[in-house]
């Protein structure tokens, strides 16, 4: 949230610019600059629906002031309000002693927080409208940001997965305008082969292989990006490389075994890819065991998995990924989801399961310890 915060650092200002302020007002701007700064937005939506009731609208920064309160709102999920500044700028903005001018931004904020409120159709075209004009324009605002990622996610919440692909792919290349926005770049490059795959699946196409190619593609850019990241940067990218596994799994296992050939258009032989890897482990090993190599061996325990049938992605292939922490008899101590796709619900099961095990070391294997933080196991499965 680095670039949420530094896009609102001006306002933190206001102080120091020489603005002048009505007592109270100025009070209120002061708790709301604090808030921001603190990133407590729920609060800083409080203080600006406060500041805002008593603001002079002749004020030549007041179209910045909606703009940025507007934005506070819908960060804090206070949509009401976020569409109150975004409707006033939209009809008011052009009107005002000093014009707005960033009204493509100001119709992004405003559509996007109707859309939230009304959750209807016809809310959700405009927003998508409103996101194109402002894409076909210069420079990034997280206000434009945040209501791309609810457009597709949106569109993935309701099955539309021809959209996901589209709106994901067009988010993607608006968040590629700036650095710090990678990961949420990659995280909208995964949703658009995912939506790709999961829209084109049953369709006749030259090559559905293309699916699986271009996801182990993008799980491999994703591991460049971990190795070029700092430790904070590839924080946010281990999630994510991740994800793009669990749906290069998927997709090899559905290509390779499930779909059926169609006259002589679907070409369904496959080769299954090695995927690259981190050079550094995501877990650090005790530092006492690390030198040890760890154990080959198997899992031993109950294995009763059962998945929740979908609707929406009913006759698809899952794939969840968990890392199972060990101690020195090799026994669970915990278990992490590292992702579950197409869904987090199906988690559920492997985690359940995988939580009463203990990994058995293979016959023969000598020197080696049974205590690790980086034992993987992975579940694929039809959805039914």
């Amino acid at each position: 949230m680095n670039i949420i915060r530094n896009r609102l650092a001006a306002l933190v200002a206001f102080a120091a610019l020489g603005l002048a302020f009505a007592p109270a007002a100025f009070a209120d701007m002061k708790a709301y600059n604090a808030a921001v700064k603190a990133g407590d937005y729920k609060t800083a939506s409080q203080e600006a629906k406060g500041v805002w009731s008593s603001w002079d609208k002749s004020k030549p920064e007041t179209a910045t002031v909606a703009r940025e309160f507007g934005f506070a709102a819908l960060v804090a999920g206070d949509n009401e309000a976020a569409r109150d500044f975004g409707r006033f700028l939209v009809e008011k903005g052009a009107l005002l002693a000093t014009p707005d001018d960033q009204p493509l931004v100001s119709a992004v904020l405003f559509r996007a927080a109707d859309y939230k409120i009304s959750r209807k159709p016809p809310a959700l075209a405009a927003l998508r409208e409103a996101l194109s004009a402002r894409t076909a324009a210069q420079g990034v605002d997280m206000t434009t940001v945040l209501s791309w990622e609810l457009l597709y996610t949106s569109d993935w919440n309701t099955g539309a997965f021809d959209d996901v692909d589209a709106d994901s792919a067009a988010a993607a290349g608006y968040f590629a305008r700036s650095p710090q926005l990678k990961p949420r770049q990659r995280d909208a490059e995964i949703y658009s082969a995912a939506g790709s795959f999961l829209g084109g699946r049953n369709r006749l196409a030259q090559s559905k292989n293309s699916f699986y190619s271009e996801m182990a593609d993008l799980h491999d850019k994703i591991t460049a990006d971990i190795d070029a990241a700092t430790p904070a940067g590839a924080a946010q990218l281990w999630p994510l490389k991740w994800r793009a596994e669990a749906w290069t799994d998927a997709m090899w296992s559905y290509l390779s075994s499930t779909y059926e050939q169609v006259g002589s258009l679907t070409k369904t032989r496959i080769e299954e890819r090695k995927l690259t890897e981190p050079r550094l482990a995501q877990f650090e090993e005790d530092a006492g065991a690390a030198a040890i190599p760890v154990c080959k061996g198997k899992w031993e325990g109950v294995s009763n998995l059962h998945y929740p049938p979908s609707k929406q992605f009913h006759g698809a292939v899952g794939s969840v990924i968990v890392n199972l922490r060990t101690d020195a008899s090799g026994k669970v101590i915990k278990v992490d989801t590292l992702a579950a796709i197409p869904a987090d619900v199906f988690a559920q099961t492997v985690v359940e399961n995988a939580s009463k095990w203990t990994f058995k070391p293979d016959a023969g294997e000598a020197n080696c310890r049974l205590n690790s933080n980086n034992r993987f196991f992975k579940a694929v499965f039809v959805i039914g």
